[in-house]
């Protein structure tokens, strides 16, 4: 996966890269970060010393992503059947609807697989695992990066 993306400020051997969002992007809803609905802003690092108003071109191995993906998606619905299983099969011995307690353990289940997500997000961030990799400075004037050229 491939963006491009404008720096827009650098600190250290980090840098801040405004990007647009892409229809993935959207679709995710994973990242919050950014002023404005169709942008966002990223903190990468910045290996190639690009300066505030470069442009670069960002990559996200496929790999990464799906594995992102998955810890976005398939993690909350695996936690999700797995309460709703736990709790059908354990309503019984609690003395409790098992369908009702089946719903009320998959709800907790996901909610806790979403603090979990959360709890787990900055050694994730730390790692740089799922983070964009700078690729290169781009020379090129801003209507064709609009363009997607």
């Amino acid at each position: 996966m491939k963006e491009i993306g404008k720096v827009v400020s650098t600190e250290g051997r980090q840098a801040v890269v405004q990007i647009q969002r892409s229809p993935a992007c959207d679709r995710c809803g994973a990242c919050k970060f950014g002023y404005r609905s169709n942008e966002m802003l990223i903190t990468i690092p910045n290996p190639l010393e690009a300066k505030p108003g470069d442009h670069v071109e960002l990559s996200l191995d496929s790999n990464q992503f799906i594995k992102a993906s998955a810890v976005m998606y398939l993690f909350p619905l695996l936690a999700l059947v797995l309460g709703v299983v736990i709790g059908y099969l354990t309503g019984d011995i609690l003395g409790i609807e098992r369908q009702l307690w089946g719903a009320v353990t998959g709800i907790l289940f996901t909610g806790l697989s979403f603090v979990l997500i959360r709890v787990i997000e900055p050694l994730l961030k730390k790692s740089n695992q799922f983070t964009p990799k700078m690729v290169s400075i781009i020379n090129t004037n801003k209507e064709e990066i609009n363009n997607g050229k």
